[in-house]
């Protein structure tokens, strides 16, 4: 056996040893990764860690449950796409299109969602705690039980939002624009 036949030996039984499972990516995820777009794929589940999917169309897709920890989303269209349960811990979502996207239960701890779009989004139950939301734009949004804590909302965009029981404890909010004023 040569050197190139004993690593992937070794990674195999690596694998089989470790439980884990060698597949191939879905012709969904081929199709993300070759053209940068995929929208209205069921992407459910995927695990996306630390991929960078800058300027990526998802538009419409199901990523209900995905995996995108630390992943690079800037620019990306995620209008009217599934983010249910996804975990968007200290991804980065600057310019993000993500209007109209169902957001329940998210989790975007430590995220950059600067300039982020989330017009008329359902964001019920998601955990934003930690993320720099300067200048987001949650016009008409559901915020309900969303969770906000030590958030920066410099400048972000509240009009028209629902907010029951949202926590915004030590969020930095030192002015409101469009005469904005919450608390």
């Amino acid at each position: 056996m040569d050197m190139r036949q004993s690593v992937i030996a070794a990674i195999v039984l690596g694998a089989i040893a470790s439980g884990q499972s060698i597949a191939s990516p879905s012709p969904q995820l081929r199709q993300l990764f070759t053209t940068n777009a995929c929208p209205g794929c069921d992407l459910s589940n995927a695990d996306l860690r630390g991929y960078n999917l800058a300027g990526a169309n998802l538009r419409g897709a199901n990523l209900q449950g995905a995996n995108l920890q630390d992943a690079t989303l800037l620019l990306a269209n995620l209008e009217r796409a599934n983010l249910s349960n996804a975990n968007l811990t200290a991804a980065y979502l600057e310019r993000a299109n993500l209007q109209q996207a169902n957001l329940t239960g998210a989790t975007l701890v430590l995220a950059t969602l600067r300039h982020a779009s989330f017009r008329r989004a359902n964001l019920t139950n998601a955990n934003l705690s930690g993320a720099d939301i300067r200048y987001g734009d949650f016009r008409r949004a559901n915020l309900s039980s969303a969770n906000f804590e030590q958030t920066n909302l410099q400048w972000a965009r509240l009009n028209g939002a629902t907010m029951n029981q949202t926590n915004f404890e030590e969020a930095y909010r030192p002015r409101m624009p469009y005469g904005l004023n919450l608390w």
